[in-house]
């Protein structure tokens, strides 16, 4: 079991980021990727990785998810539609 925060179902932001390296089992098993904006109803910024039975709210500047987003557009040459790479890029 990791010890990522989960998103419940019921909430549609996040309150707390997971800040530590994120193991290559639990990227391969990423879904789709959103970005939650520190506006409207959410307060923190953060993305949003969505597996098939849960949503974990990532830290903005964790590394690991960094260097995953890196290898995805190299492997996948930006063709998946699902996963806007230029949003990492926009993190700052």
């Amino acid at each position: 079991p990791t010890a990522a925060f989960l998103l419940p179902p019921s909430t549609a932001c996040c309150t707390q980021l997971y800040r530590k390296p994120l193991s290559d089992k639990l990227l391969r098993k990423v879904i789709r990727v959103e970005l939650q904006e520190a506006d409207g109803d959410c307060h923190l910024q953060a993305f949003v990785l969505h597996l098939a039975q849960r949503s974990i709210c990532i830290h903005p500047q964790n590394p690991s998810l960094s260097q995953w987003f890196e290898h995805q557009e190299r492997k996948l040459h930006g063709t998946l539609p699902n996963l806007n790479f230029g949003m990492l890029r926009k993190m700052g």
